[in-house]
């Protein structure tokens, strides 16, 4: 008589082996970033050289904890067969653009992660750089010197952090609000849909750099706002003007992903799994964010891939235009009005390139990225 084979033993072996694995890999997480706080720093590894030969070492570490992590969760799980991660990171690999475009985001976030090692000169400002304003490109200054002396090379360094905090940060904040919105919208429909639908169109009528231009405005004339925000980013650390803009994008940032989403839920909650989940008693909680909103998230990705550029365009042309960073802040696009200034004279022409490349780089990384994103989700959107 054949041995029968006990199914449910099987699945609790995998769950004990995965919850095994979650540990470990915690555990091993917390000492690696215990090792970048304490001891990778710019105080405990005085040389430049020498710190960038240690990241480069740390980078690596990092790379086969995930591939062994990685494989060690397919052979528990999916052992004799080709799981969707494999399958989606296969299709991503075969587009070349999105290739580059996430080995060029994975640059940017090095180097925003690393910034404090990676630079050469530390941020805060000494007044003796004075004497070295304007220095052109040299071993010393690779990127040359500022109108205040700073090197531009670290102050690149320094704004990739500016640039990837607000991005991720809006993004996050606008994709919470959007899929929110779109769920209960799509789910519910009428009045509530008419109404949330009214006020994204109010939204999407007006041009969206004009919309944060002025509100950002409104705060900085209001001097009690002005005051509360500028108290406020103090305890958090952040420039109160960056603060001001995150809040602006945010505020009309949500209407792409709520649409998006609310999209999806008008096909998703026709599904026959939803139909079941009522029959069996679920409870609208458990329906909208377990069987709903979580089969929103393929799209909401993509459109948080793209909508990070747009933040990071978006902030430099705030900053570049007087509405964003303050001058002591070292935004890509406070750095590309200072070199705006000097963009006549050819000597000076790297203070506008540099900085100027980071940002085309960083948004060509993410644009690409985010349509590589999208055609291995769902290869039938390829154009």
């Amino acid at each position: 008589m054949p041995e029968t084979i006990d199914f449910k033993k099987i699945e609790e072996e995998k769950k004990r082996l995965t919850r095994r694995l979650y540990l470990q890999m915690a555990a091993t997480i917390l000492v690696l970033a215990l090792i970048k706080i304490f001891v990778i720093t710019r105080s405990s590894i005085e040389s430049w050289g020498l710190r960038l030969v240690i990241v480069g070492i740390y980078i690596i570490v990092w790379y086969f904890f995930l591939d062994y992590s990685y494989k060690r969760w397919r052979s528990i799980n999916y052992k004799d067969e080709r799981d969707p991660i494999d399958r989606f990171i296969h299709r991503l690999y075969r587009n070349k653009l999105a290739t580059l475009g996430l080995f060029l985001v994975l640059s940017v976030a090095v180097l925003a992660i690393f910034a404090p090692e990676i630079a050469i000169y530390d941020k805060e400002y000494q007044a003796e750089w004075k004497e070295y304003a304007l220095m052109p490109p040299s071993l010393e200054h690779p990127f040359g010197t500022v109108s205040s002396g700073e090197d531009l090379y670290s102050l690149i360094c320094y704004g990739s952090q500016i640039s990837l905090i607000l991005g991720l940060g809006v993004e996050f904040v606008v994709a919470v609000i959007g899929i929110t919105l779109g769920v209960v919208s799509g789910y519910y429909g009428g009045v509530v849909d008419k109404i949330i639908n009214y006020f994204t169109d109010v939204i999407m009528s007006f041009p969206f750099l004009v919309l944060v231009i002025v509100l950002v405005g409104a705060l900085r004339a209001n001097p009690d706002l002005n005051a509360r925000i500028v108290d406020f980013s103090k305890g958090i650390g952040m420039d109160a003007h960056l603060l001001m803009v995150f809040l602006a994008l945010t505020i009309f940032g949500w209407p792409g992903v709520f649409r998006q989403v609310r999209g999806q839920v008008l096909s998703i909650k026709e599904r026959d799994y939803v139909a079941a989940a009522k029959v069996i008693g679920a409870s609208r909680t458990s329906i909208l964010f377990k069987h709903i909103a979580i089969n929103t998230l393929g799209p909401v990705i993509v459109v948080m891939t793209l909508g990070i550029a747009g933040v990071i365009l978006t902030e430099a042309g705030l900053s570049f235009l007087g509405f964003g960073a303050d001058i002591t802040t070292p935004s890509w696009g406070r750095l590309l009005s200072e070199g705006n200034s000097f963009v006549t004279q050819s000597k000076y022409i790297y203070l506008a390139v540099f900085p100027g490349l980071a940002l085309f780089f960083t948004i060509l990384g993410f644009t690409t990225l985010g349509d590589g994103i999208r055609d291995a989700i769902d290869p039938r959107l390829k154009l």
